[in-house]
């Protein structure tokens, strides 16, 4: 349990981490997150196989979703211990532009 609330972490961070990315999801019919004592991440669902990553991307757009999604699957991956990773993406963010 321990070691899926550090795998959970590590997958946060990559995704946070990630161009395009506005903030983590938190599910919509059920909580997407992962539990252990005393702590949660919210937006990582570590399964015993798979892990999925609940993405709001921040619009207006870099790139298309897909090459996100895609971008923000590569690099939670690396932090996935060899279990299939996923992307949601649940959400978008319009953001304001500050220069106009």
């Amino acid at each position: 349990m321990d070691n899926d609330l550090q795998l959970a972490r590590a997958v946060s961070e990559a995704a946070l981490t990630t161009e395009g990315v506005y903030s983590l999801g938190t599910g919509r019919y059920a909580e997407a997150a992962t539990y252990g004592p005393g702590e949660k991440v919210i937006g990582v669902v570590v399964g015993p196989d798979e892990v999925r990553v609940h993405i709001v991307v921040r619009y207006p757009l870099s790139e298309s979703i897909p090459a996100l999604a895609e971008r923000v699957r590569e690099r939670a991956a690396l932090s996935a211990g060899g279990r299939a990773t996923m992307v949601v993406v649940e959400d978008l963010e319009v953001v304001r532009d500050e220069n106009l």
